[in-house]
């Protein structure tokens, strides 16, 4: 301890542990405090009670000797921190020019294992300029992975690790791979190996376990992620394709695989990387044979995602299958079968690969059916790509209309209006654009005619019932005069309960009045554009809204009497459907005697019936 410490513990002026502590905080001493960064303590004044310590942004900064010795940590002067404290610019210039270097310093400072949050709150802001630190970081991660004496992590809850310097390229390598955590990551070793066998003496020998290890987690995991374990299986055979010497026989193979889980064909190619689905690709050909590996790949574009989809397509074209594509594409289309995933890529390879289909009839009806159906449907993601590139690409709504006739474009201005898929705003824009290039519907949207646009017989407005008319205008009364004003009330007493932060019931009333809003929002919308109706405009000369309608199935012949009423009048028990549906609307403007293809209750089904008789609605 030192003497002028040791005079204070004697005098009992100090405690004999804060003493010990304050000993090593001698004036050059380089140390850490948690809020202040590092520093050098610059002078003692013990009998004054007090250290004076230059801190990065404190200098001169006095504290008592208890506090210093409690809040303190001294830093050895090879510390990165220390360097720091004495030479900031230094550190500085090291990070931006020798970044590997400045890596080896800041591990070797912790221990040789610093978790990358802490590396970040130690580097940004205070080495690397904030502003700058992103690009730096993203530079440096490049090279500090080409050197294998670090091992830099994927994930934030593994740390980032100095490796033993007598670790050779190859140990590296292999301890890459056991360390990794999840599959993705083998997956990646895997790749480098490939890449980096020159720094193996006996290969064959040395990767032995490194591949059979492959092969024993793919079975482990096959069944629950099918494409994550057979692109795992092609890495180890890309990397098994490089060694002489290595018997692979008895092992798993991926062709087995793949046929094994033909039937999870989407799920595979799901869970892959761009590469591998294109080997998965040319092996389908090779194991299912010149016409099954088209019904294959066409089976899997629903439920395959948006890249995969691309690629899929992509591969079918480069193979001279595009054509046969094209046509599994339409009769989707008809058939109202087709997934938001694939409508999409419909939709933005509009100009590309899928203008042919595009320009089909009945596309824009088919966007509109399939976002229905996921909207509806619980277990569907919240994101729809296929949403959102509604909203995004001003050009597509135009473009999907640009070869429709009147009744067309007048029914999807119906549908946009009538469907609970875009509320508000989005609701609001997307019937903006198809106004601004179609002005003879404006009258469907305020009422009143466009100057300029031609008389049309198409009513205005969505067509409904006048009881579903007043439900709407009732249930928005009660919006209006009771649920809010009673939600208003809960959020002013939820709010006494104290700190909003925490407030459980202010949380949930406010949610609830946003719930609320967005009711009043869309209800007020149906109301102002709903034109009510007794029906009695229908004279059963052709189907229209306000018509009972005999049809035949001619599959079987059996008879059957659907009502087509308003939009908001749909009643399945009583066989009544809304003319905006998929049934009504491909019933509409039919006369005795035509034969159509109707949807069934099976996605993507049809049955072909006739009309046999027409009549007035008699409600």
């Amino acid at each position: 301890m030192n003497e002028q410490v040791q005079t204070l513990v004697d005098a009992g002026r100090l405690d004999s542990q804060i003493g010990d502590k304050i000993s090593n905080l001698e004036p050059g001493t380089f140390c850490l405090h948690k809020s202040w960064g590092s520093g050098v303590v610059k002078e003692w004044d013990l009998f004054g009670d007090r250290i004076v310590i230059d801190f990065e942004e404190k200098s001169g900064h006095g504290m008592k000797l208890q506090f210093a010795a409690s809040s303190l940590e001294v830093l050895e002067p090879e510390h990165i921190l220390a360097k720091f404290a004495s030479d900031p610019e230094g550190v500085k210039a090291l990070a931006v020019d020798e970044p590997v270097e400045f890596a080896k310093q800041m591990l070797s400072s912790f221990d040789g294992s610093i978790f990358l949050d802490k590396w970040e709150d130690e580097v940004k802001g205070r080495i690397v300029a904030e502003d700058k630190y992103r690009s730096w970081w993203e530079s440096a991660k490049r090279q500090i992975r080409s050197d294998r004496r670090f091992s830099l992590p994927s994930k934030r809850n593994i740390p980032f690790e100095l490796r033993d310097a007598n670790l050779t390229a190859g140990q590296a390598l292999i301890g890459d791979f056991d360390e990794a955590k999840d599959i993705k990551a083998k997956i990646k070793v895997l790749e480098n190996l490939a890449k980096d066998l020159e720094v193996f003496d006996e290969p064959a020998i040395e990767l032995e376990n490194v591949i059979n290890m492959s092969s024993a987690t793919a079975a482990v995991v096959i069944k629950k992620t099918p494409g994550v374990a057979i692109e795992l299986l092609l890495a180890r055979d890309a990397l098994v394709a490089g060694i002489d010497g290595i018997d692979d026989t008895g092992k798993m193979q991926v062709a087995d695989l793949l046929r094994e889980y033909s039937n999870r064909f989407p799920e595979v190619l799901k869970g892959m990387g761009v590469a591998s689905q294109r080997q998965v690709y040319l092996l389908s050909k090779e194991i299912f044979g010149e016409e099954q590996w088209v019904k294959q790949l066409i089976a899997a574009l629903e439920g395959a995602g948006t890249r995969a989809i691309a690629e899929i397509s992509k591969f079918m074209h480069e193979n001279g299958k595009g054509d046969e594509l094209s046509g599994e594409l339409a009769s989707g289309l008809q058939q109202r079968s087709l997934g938001a995933e694939v409508l999409a890529w419909i939709c933005k390879e509009r100009k590309g690969l899928a203008a042919g289909v595009f320009n089909e009839q009945g596309i824009s009806a088919a966007i509109i059916a399939a976002l229905e159906r996921d909207h509806l449907d619980e277990s569907t993601p919240k994101t729809n790509r296929l949403h959102d590139l509604l909203m995004d690409d001003q050009d597509l709504v135009p473009d999907l209309l640009a070869n429709s006739d009147t009744a067309e474009v007048r029914h999807f201005t119906r549908r946009i209006q009538s469907t609970p898929v875009f509320e508000g705003l989005n609701k609001n824009s997307l019937l903006a654009r198809i106004i601004k290039s179609f002005p003879s519907v404006e009258d469907l949207i305020t009422g009143e005619k466009a100057e300029g646009a031609e008389e049309s017989s198409q009513p205005s407005g969505v067509i409904v019932s006048w009881e579903s008319l007043q439900l709407r205008r009732e249930k928005l009364d009660d919006i209006i005069n009771k649920k809010i004003p009673e939600n208003s009330k809960e959020i002013g007493i939820a709010r006494e309960y104290g700190d909003l932060k925490e407030n459980f019931e202010f949380k949930a009333a406010k949610q609830q009045q946003a719930v609320l809003m967005r009711q009043k929002a869309e209800l007020e919308a149906e109301v102002a554009t709903a034109r009510g109706t007794d029906f009695t405009e229908a004279d059963g000369s052709a189907i229209a809204v306000g018509t009972i309608v005999d049809i035949k199935d001619l599959s079987t012949g059996d008879q059957e009497a659907v009502t087509v009423l308003g939009a908001w009048d749909t009643d399945i028990d009583r066989s009544i459907v809304s003319y905006l549906s998929a049934m009504g609307a491909s019933l509409l403007g039919k006369v005795v005697g035509d034969e159509l293809e109707l949807p069934t209750e099976n996605d993507g089904e049809t049955r072909k019936v006739s009309i046999v008789s027409i009549k007035p609605y008699a409600g």
